[in-house]
């Protein structure tokens, strides 16, 4: 560990900072600390892609496992020690057997909550329903939800932790003391949870909270009964949310909001009355849509049941679009249209209320942000009809004249992403900030480091997933394949012409410039493989100057590449030809290295065989297989090694290194006089580890 970073020291030493302390931290000072204690190696030095030194990223990488374990709390840009990490820091003694440890409850955490949520995801509602019966000044426990949905403190604890539902803060433990931090959402983790609670009027002694003022099962069974058995003023108004931001891969939302109406794409269904009985509806659709699944049917019969049969005129309906929430009421009855991508033939019409003043997510309360989890095309939010009316009063009841589309914009990165992309939030933030300014970037490394693989997935994160287009490079690509050129096709008379066809950029090009509020991004593999100045052209002008016009070759036409299109590049510095990439071609990329010493590819085969609980000395033998390699370009990465069954099989990693890896090697010596199976084979390798005690 000497050659790279010490993870599991420096997350102790971070610990024990903050032990001595004894109170809160910023962050910079806690590192600072750590940086006079610990001697620092040249590779902890070195300088991370982000700027700051690698030890420093990797410290505040490392120590949020140690607070998703519960042993410290990172909120604000503040950070503590709990009581379980002091008592962590006396019972692991040494920082390999620390770090271990939290990278077991860090697994046992992760595994833990996404069964929760995968195991009560339909009984999201029933919770939201009863937490919202839940008043200031009184609280309840995991217990009692518990017996609400017949389940176990503990899931529900993880199932709170990793899903916002409002008052969800108000849950205690039965014995009316504080979860700690590992169970508390992360809106509320390292808040003061006790000092909201007392401000809005719960009494604690000591650490418990006054058991009086506890909502039991029992009592939030009543309260939902009486609620349901109350009939309000709104009874015969209904709510609704129709989701059409990714319809087979189209945004009709923007059509939706600017002409008034909101749809189903019901592509198979005939024209039908509202008044259609469910028992004919349901007859139809097992009948047009019979090459669907049952489980497809079913969900298609109770969205056109609920669009043509319950939704009526007066109807609150909601729509979300990038984040932001559009409401309205329905405006009128269903009717049929041959709409001519078949998207969106049943349709209602809809007045909506703040096209030019869209809600925040963040604006919806009550059982709002539970129920719209789901994933399903269109949900009945009658049950949140309270929150609603919260939501509408603020709104002016006109028709705004509807404003221009916003400018696109990616994303920002999420936790969820560094998390599932088992790379470092700040690498990943970089690496998205560099794509927004400069709008081209290439990742280049050795093979196996991952940069297919990370540009498909960041771009996914990065916007709508029609939205992003992957195309290969080879020795034979022309610009007539990449951009526009004539192409043989046989006429109605038999004779054959040639016509005018467009490539995956002009075509992307296109669609960018229909829709400018959305982000489209190329992803070019292996782009060095290519001839670039003539696969790009007259194109090498617009990636430097994208407010410029130029003649295109073929059709003749002015031409621009829309501000909206990014184009992300990937190169194998195994293959020479990277050398063959010319000075103009560099200048208009910005180039991202991905190699398995540097991050965030270092530790990236760790940080996978932690997170499927698999144990295996293939990290080590890949870092001695690369040590022996004098050309860092000829380095593998982990991606080969990246397959469970290459860890479950017993003959998986020798299989996976006589079939992928030395086969690499044998063509990097084709010159040499090296026996690459000698030098490089497995045994050769274990004999050379260190003998571990």
């Amino acid at each position: 560990m000497s050659e790279g970073v010490r993870y599991a020291l420096l997350v102790r030493t971070c610990l024990e900072v903050l032990r001595e302390a004894g109170g809160r931290m910023h962050g910079r000072e806690v590192l600072a600390e750590v940086a006079q204690r610990v001697d620092l190696t040249e590779a902890e030095r070195r300088t991370h892609k982000s700027g700051a030194a690698a030890w420093n990223v990797a410290a505040r990488f490392h120590t949020g496992d140690a607070a998703t374990a519960g042993w410290m709390v990172k909120r604000d840009g503040f950070w503590w020690i709990t009581d379980d990490g002091r008592r962590a820091l006396e019972t692991y003694q040494d920082p390999d057997s620390l770090s271990a440890e939290i990278g077991r409850r860090h697994r046992e955490v992760f595994r833990s909550r996404k069964q929760a949520r995968k195991k009560y995801e339909s009984k999201l509602h029933t919770i939201a329903a009863a937490l919202a019966l839940v008043p200031d000044g009184s609280w309840t426990a995991y217990d009692d939800l518990a017996d609400l949905v017949d389940g176990s403190p503990d899931e529900i604890a993880h199932l709170l932790a990793e899903t916002y539902v409002e008052n969800s803060h108000r849950v205690l433990q039965a014995d009316g003391q504080v979860p700690p931090a590992m169970h508390q959402h992360f809106r509320y983790r390292g808040g003061d949870v006790r000092a909201q609670l007392v401000e809005e009027g719960v009494e604690f002694e000591g650490r418990q909270a006054n058991p009086e003022q506890r909502i039991t099962a029992d009592l939030l069974g009543k309260r939902q009964a009486e609620a349901e058995t109350t009939t309000p003023e709104t009874t015969s108004r209904r709510a609704w949310l129709v989701r059409g931001s990714n319809v087979d891969g189209v945004d009709l939302v923007p059509q939706w909001l600017a002409q008034g109406w909101v749809s189903l794409a019901a592509s198979q269904l005939p024209e039908l009355d509202d008044d259609i009985e469910q028992q004919r509806l349901q007859q139809i659709v097992e009948e047009e849509y019979r090459h669907k699944s049952y489980s497809v049917r079913e969900k298609l019969l109770g969205y056109f049941g609920a669009f043509l049969r319950k939704m009526r005129p007066g109807d609150y309906l909601m729509t979300m679009h990038r984040g932001e929430v559009y409401l309205g009421h329905v405006d009128g009855a269903a009717y049929f249209v041959e709409s001519p991508d078949r998207r969106s033939n049943l349709r209602r019409p809809v007045r909506w209320l703040n096209v030019g003043g869209p809600r925040d997510l963040t604006d919806l309360t009550g059982p709002l942000p539970a129920l719209t989890q789901s994933q399903d095309d269109l949900i009945d939010l009658t049950d949140a009809l309270d929150a609603l009316d919260r939501l509408y009063a603020d709104l002016v009841p006109e028709q705004p004249v509807p404003q221009p589309a916003p400018e696109a914009r990616l994303a920002e990165v999420t936790d969820r992403t560094a998390v599932d992309l088992l790379t470092d939030l700040g690498w990943l933030s970089d690496l998205r900030e560099l794509l927004a300014e400069r709008r081209q970037v290439i990742l280049f490394g050795p093979p196996g480091t991952g940069k297919t693989y990370l540009a498909q997935k960041l771009a996914a994160r990065l916007t709508e997933p029609h939205a992003v287009k992957l195309i290969q490079f080879h020795p034979s690509y022309t610009y007539e394949d990449f951009f526009e050129g004539f192409r043989p096709e046989s006429g109605d008379d038999g004779t054959l012409r040639f016509k005018l066809t467009s490539g995956p950029l002009r075509q992307l090009a296109d669609d960018a410039r229909e829709h400018p509020s959305t982000a489209y991004i190329l992803i070019i593999d292996e782009i060095n493989r290519g001839n670039l100045a003539k696969i790009f052209g007259e194109l090498y002008f617009l990636l430097e100057y994208r407010d410029q016009r130029i003649r295109l070759q073929y059709s003749a036409e002015d031409f621009t590449l829309p501000a909206n299109l990014y184009l992300i590049g990937t190169m194998n510095t195994a293959d020479r030809s990277i050398a063959l990439v010319d000075a103009a071609m560099r200048r208009r990329f910005a180039f991202v290295e991905l190699h398995p010493a540097k991050l965030p590819v270092h530790g990236l085969l760790n940080r996978w065989l932690d997170q499927k609980g698999l144990a295996s000395d293939a990290p080590a033998l890949l870092d001695a297989l690369n040590a022996r390699l004098a050309d860092a370009d000829y380095a593998i990465g982990p991606s080969y090694l990246m397959r469970e069954s290459v860890h479950v099989r017993p003959d998986g990693l020798d299989r996976v290194w006589r079939h992928d890896i030395l086969p690499l090697l044998v063509e990097h010596h084709y010159a040499d006089d090296v026996d690459v199976t000698q030098h490089y084979g497995l045994d050769t390798l274990r004999q050379s580890l260190p003998e571990v005690p």
